[in-house]
Parts: C-alpha cells; structure tokens; sequence
C-alpha cells in the first residue's frame, strides 16, 4: 500500500508542479522564483501523501472528486499561507504586491483575482491526482 500512496503522490506533485509551471511561464509576470516551485512540488508532494493515504479517501469511495477538491483547496491554501508569510517575513515587500499580474485579469478585481489564484493552484493539485489514479492502479 505505502508503494501505491508513493507512486500516486509523486505522480501529482509531478504533474501540479508542470501546470503550474505552464500556467506561470505562459500566463503570469513576472515568473516565479525557483523557490516558489521547489515548495510547490513539496507541497504537492505531501498533501498529495495525506490524501492518498487519508481513511476518508480510501473509504468514501463515492465522495473521492470532493475529496480530492478538499485537498485541493487545502494544498493551494497553504502555499497561499507561504506566500504572504514571504511576502512579509522575508521580501519586506507590501501585503499581496508581489502576485504576478495574470494576463487578462485586472489586478484591481480583488475578488476575481485571487480567486482565479486559489481555484486555478487547486485546479492543477486535483487533476494531478486524477492523472496519478489512473496511472498507478491497486
């Protein structure tokens, strides 16, 4: 069984890490830091770990995808907590200047854009963990 959590978690840390990659290298300025992208892997990594071996995803077989959008919500939330905590701790930098401006989306919609922040971080952790079922079966 740990096989099949490892294989599953590394397969959605792996594939959130590309979409978000993508996402940042074709839709954001400026791009990320390798930082950034290093604890995005991470983060994926480990939350992915506590799903797949969560006893609400192992048995509530009927509510896995809400589940899964649970997790999530939950993997963009915390790299969200360490955003801002870098933003302030480290960079010294103004409470959520330092987001890359996302082509298309004004900056001033507050609501618009960080939520197209949460959901789209979410979007990529949940479809990395439906690739990574399908690829790494019991």
């Amino acid at each position: 069984m740990f096989n099949i959590i490892f294989k599953r978690a590394l397969i959605t840390a792996i594939f959130t890490f590309v979409f978000d990659f993508l996402f940042h290298l074709s839709l954001t300025r400026p791009m990320e830091t390798l930082t950034y992208f290093v604890l995005k892997f991470l983060v994926a990594f480990f939350v992915a770990t506590a799903l797949f071996s969560s006893d609400l995803f192992t048995k509530k077989i009927k509510q896995r995808n809400l589940i899964m959008i649970l997790f999530g919500l939950i993997s963009s939330t915390l790299m969200s907590i360490y955003y801002r905590a870098w933003e302030l701790g480290e960079a010294y930098v103004p409470f959520g200047s330092r987001a890359p401006d996302i082509t298309g989306i004004n900056r001033d919609n507050l609501l618009l854009f960080s939520g197209t922040w949460w959901l789209g971080h979410a979007l990529f952790f949940v479809t990395g963990a439906l690739i990574a079922i399908n690829f790494v079966r019991k």
